[in-house]
């Protein structure tokens, strides 16, 4: 566990299926109100559980969830980088913290015990990628041992206007 400055303690955990409304309920404002993610539909619940057994229950990956008073308020999950077999000892990581949840230390408390996990768990090189303007995400993850490697500019296009996207890298 881990304490936070103004909300007391975050509870960090392994997700379980049962934790998912909760993961789909923070995700959702996401999709429907940032630029945060390039999704722009909601995957519904099924997508949910299936990639949960798939990549979590079944496979390599990990999704974490940060507790404050016995609620979800955030979640990290990791996933494949890229699709191809060469790039098996890479991953990408996603972290979503509550709309009502930020600056509670859940974002730095999934991190805290999620990054020390992977290199145990054979992986080689994590990677960030953050839609800019986003100086918030930009300075947790470099805060947490990532670097910038580069910037897509225009890779993106969401609520009618085109998003540069930043790759952050880190050791394992």
């Amino acid at each position: 566990m881990t304490q936070s400055p103004t909300t007391g303690i975050v509870a960090v955990r392994d997700a379980t299926e049962a934790d998912l409304p909760a993961v789909i309920a923070i995700y959702t404002h996401y999709v429907l109100r940032t630029t945060i993610t390039f999704n722009t539909a909601v995957p519904n619940p099924v997508e949910w559980v299936q990639r949960f057994r798939r990549n979590i229950t079944n496979g390599p990956y990990d999704l974490l969830v940060g507790e404050i008073g016995g609620h979800v308020g955030g979640y990290v999950e990791t996933g494949p980088f890229r699709p191809k077999p060469a790039y098996q000892s890479s991953l990408e990581t996603s972290i979503y913290v509550a709309p009502d949840a930020g600056g509670a230390g859940i974002g730095s408390g999934l991190y805290d015990a999620l990054l020390p996990r992977l290199g145990g768990h054979g992986f080689h090189r994590a990677y960030a990628i953050i839609a800019l303007p986003n100086d918030r995400s930009v300075a947790f993850h470099e805060g947490h041992g990532f670097v910038h490697r580069g910037t897509l500019t225009e890779a993106g296009r969401k609520f009618d206007r085109f998003i540069d996207v930043g790759y952050w890298e880190r050791a394992l």
